[in-house]
């Protein structure tokens, strides 16, 4: 009985863990645009952006985290990058290493050239 529970435990944990990878995925984009969000305090002294991401099926906002640092020249729009998609969050790693963590504000689907005739 105790080998049948604890079997049973390692197949859910590997399915799950499976599943975890699966969320994770890593794709080339291109980055469309880039805007400030809101203003600075005194408190809060970093800007936040949006990253306006276009991958092969969907374009998506990816907005930097709170407080988090962000040098927008490292980040040329319409240049390469490498995005991480991973459930509500994303992270964007550009062709010189330079990354940045942000959290998915909007998915939008891109639309399909109509075939040539």
């Amino acid at each position: 009985m105790r080998l049948r529970k604890a079997s049973g435990l390692c197949l859910a944990a590997a399915l799950l863990s499976t599943a975890a990878l699966a969320d994770s995925l890593v794709q080339t984009a291109t980055l469309k645009d880039l805007q400030t969000v809101g203003s600075t305090s005194k408190k809060q002294k970093h800007q936040q952006y949006d990253l306006v991401i276009d991958t092969s099926t969907n374009e998506y906002i990816c907005r930097t985290k709170l407080g988090s640092s962000l040098k927008p020249t490292q980040f040329v729009v319409g240049s390469s990058l490498q995005f991480k998609l991973n459930g509500q969050n994303g992270e964007a790693t550009t062709s010189d290493g330079k990354k940045t963590k942000c959290g998915i504000v909007r998915v939008a689907a891109v639309p399909v050239p109509a075939a040539t005739q």
